[in-house]
This record gives C-alpha cells, sequence and structure tokens, in this order.
C-alpha cells in the first residue's frame, strides 16, 4: 500500500472512530477478556498528521536510560482508573492499583535521523493489572495503520531501514509471543519464589526526567501527582542516566567519573529485568546486574559464568577488568549470533552505542589478575 493510500485510509478510520465515540468516553478495559481490537480499550488514537492523541489518565512517559529494541522507537503511556493511585516505591517498578494498564507501542521510521518522517507503527503490548496480577496480551498494527488486532502468536518481519547514525540496517523484528512475554517479565517473589508478572520500566530511577506534555517541559513524576495518579513523592528522586547524552555526544563525551553511574544505569535498564537476585537469569547465573548490586563478584568481576553454554566465545569470565574483548559480558552484548546474544529476546541487531558504552566501561576499570583463562577446546 502506499503512502497516499495509507493516509487516507488512517483519515477515514479517524473518522468512523469519531462517529462511533473514539475517545469520546473513558478508557474501556476488560479485566477477564482483553477485546480483538486494541481501540476498543480507547486508549489513545493515532492518525500519521496527528500522531499520538491520549484519553484522559492516560499519561504518556519516556525513559532516562531505555530497553534497547533493534532501533525501534516507542510510545509509552500509564492509565491508572479514576480514584485509584500509584504507591511510590523508591528502588523497584511502581506498585499500581488493579485496573492499570500500561501500554507501549513499536514504530520505525524509514530513516530514523527523521523519526517522524513516514514512521510505520509494528505492535502495541498491552500490560493489564489484575485482580490475579498482570497480564500481557501483544496487539499487531494492521497494514492500513488504523488498527491493531489481538496477536497472541506474535510474528517476527524483516524492516529495512537507517539507524540513528546513518547505518542501513535490516532487523528481524520479533513481536513476542503472549507465553514469550513471562521471559522478561517474570519475577521470583515471596519466600516461596513464586514466578509472577511485573512491569519492567515504570520506576523512580527511570522516570525522573522532564517531558512536555503541552505546556512545556516539566517533571513526569510531578505531572503524575498533579492529576492525583501517584501517591506523595519524596522531597528528591535519584535519576538513572540520561541516555540521550550519548546519543546526542557519544560514548567518548561522558567524563570519566560518570562512566561506571552510564554503564551501569544501561544495564540495570537492558539486563537486570533478568540478571537480578529474582529474575529468572539471574537465580541461575548468579549475575546481578541491578543497579544497586554492590558486589563487584556478582556484577560479573572475574566470575565464570554459571549458564553461558555456547556463549561464552572460548572466554573464561564474565568481566576482565581493563579487557573488554576477554569479557564475556561485553561479547555478549555486542554480538549478533542468535544463542549467543544477550538480550535472548528483543533483539537481533547490535546497539552500537550500548555496546561501545560497555566496552569503554570496561577497558577504563582497574586492571585486574582474574586468574587461568578456560582452556581451549581439546587443549
Amino acid at each position: 500500500m502506499n503512502r497516499l493510500a495509507r493516509s487516507l485510509c488512517a483519515l477515514a478510520a479517524l473518522l468512523v472512530s469519531c462517529e462511533s465515540g473514539g475517545l469520546d468516553g473513558p478508557p474501556n478495559i476488560d479485566l477477564e477478556d482483553p477485546p480483538e481490537r486494541l481501540s476498543e480499550m480507547r486508549l489513545f488514537t493515532w492518525d500519521p498528521g496527528e500522531g499520538f492523541v491520549y484519553n484522559e489518565r492516560v499519561v504518556p512517559y519516556e525513559l532516562n536510560t531505555p530497553l534497547f529494541s533493534d532501533y525501534a522507537l516507542k510510545e509509552r503511556a500509564i492509565y491508572v482508573p479514576e480514584g485509584e493511585t500509584i504507591a511510590y516505591d523508591a528502588e523497584g517498578v511502581f506498585r499500581f492499583p488493579v485496573g492499570s494498564v500500561i501500554v507501549k507501542t513499536f514504530y520505525f521510521a524509514p530513516d530514523m535521523r527523521q523519526p517522524e518522517v513516514d514512521r510505520e507503527l509494528i505492535e502495541t503490548r498491552v500490560l493489564i493489572h489484575t485482580a490475579d496480577g498482570w497480564e500481557a496480551w501483544p496487539y499487531i498494527w494492521n497494514e492500513a495503520q488504523t488498527d491493531a488486532i489481538l496477536s497472541p502468536s506474535g510474528e517476527t518481519r524483516t524492516l529495512s531501514f537507517v539507524d540513528p547514525q546513518g547505518e542501513p540496517r535490516e532487523a528481524s523484528y520479533l513481536v513476542p509471543q503472549r507465553n514469550q512475554c513471562s521471559s522478561c517479565h517474570q519475577r521470583n517473589v515471596g519466600e516461596g519464589g513464586e514466578a509472577v508478572l511485573t512491569p519492567i520500566g515504570p520506576a523512580a530511577r527511570h522516570m525522573e526526567r522532564e517531558y512536555d506534555y503541552g505546556d512545556g517541559p516539566e517533571s513526569q513524576l510531578g505531572h503524575l501527582l498533579e492529576l492525583g495518579m501517584i501517591g506523595a513523592l519524596p522531597a528528591f528522586t535519584p535519576a538513572a542516566f540520561d541516555f540521550r547524552r550519548i546519543e546526542a555526544d557519544g560514548v567518548d563525551a561522558i567524563p570519566a567519573d560518570e562512566l561506571d553511574f552510564a554503564a551501569r544505569s544501561y544495564l540495570d535498564a537492558n539486563c537486570a529485568h533478568c540478571h537480578a537476585p529474582d529474575g529468572t537469569a539471574g537465580v541461575t547465573s548468579q549475575l546481578f546486574l541491578n543497579h544497586d548490586n554492590e558486589d563487584d563478584f556478582r556484577l560479573g568481576v572475574c566470575k565464570r559464568p554459571g549458564s553461558a553454554g555456547g556463549g561464552t566465545f572460548g572466554r573464561t569470565y564474565d568481566i576482565v577488568p581493563g579487557d573488554p574483548e576477554n569479557s564475556i559480558l561485553y561479547l555478549r552484548v555486542q554480538t549478533e549470533e542468535v544463542g549467543a546474544m544477550m538480550p535472548q529476546l528483543g533483539r537481533s541487531l547490535e546497539h552500537t552505542a550500548g555496546s561501545a558504552l560497555l566496552y569503554r566501561w570496561i577497558a577504563e576499570m582497574e586492571p585486574v589478575d582474574c586468574g587461568p583463562a578456560m582452556p581451549p577446546p581439546g587443549g
């Protein structure tokens, strides 16, 4: 479908939406049975010219250091039912009341240096907090860009584009199956280690930043407080490193005294949903990449991997200070080899800025002799 036809279809869909109500009414969230069409939830409307228009109490937000997903652009928003509030948490993800929704739309542009030009919506992931816990539902946008359809089986799509650095890319982009969501969103909680689905991004340190809601930049958390959607906030909330600085100026522009902070923020956002004491990979590997881990060994320094399989690249330790080329952690983030790359889901391409950050971080660590290397195969 050409660009003109797609725009006409989107305009027709917008007119139909207005005639049938569109956002003329509160969000329509069924906690038991999600609708076939995303538009039935009345969370937002989308039009190539107008962009995203959100319903009342559906609040967009951004993250300081976001999760990389094959260079996909993302539009995030939170809905909280009238009369309910989010409970602030200084360390973990905020505690959301039943009926809350976290919605994230993934889209691409032919040239990511011009992200608003000819953008194409690929999928919208919806997390709904039910009385029994969080439920994840994937929706795939139709070719006409008029609506997204519930698609529990997911799909893989080949996408070609120019990345933010001007390099041509071809991604094998994965819309995850519904049962794959647990591989990233599952945490082991309580004394018995019960596995539960949880959100990943909306934590205080990642959301402590400004967003323009129409009257100029303002605090995202302060905006939620003003709307009555979040409880009391502390006088000061520490913020994670703002990755936009790297996107604008490059890794080499980070001052040396901020390098560890930047790298740890990146690992926290991109790896710690699995590699944490209560994460699925953290339990098996004992590699903890959460921002508040203070144990260098559990961070990977001179640590032999517990469950890397073929992803060791013949190396011995997760991190060899001063030597990124012999550090398994760096190599797994840098590679595009299926079965070896990390994260295992959510990317098919190297995040060049992210891997460059980790390379410099490890290279500038004080060198340490970790001990003998693993002998070569057959050695």
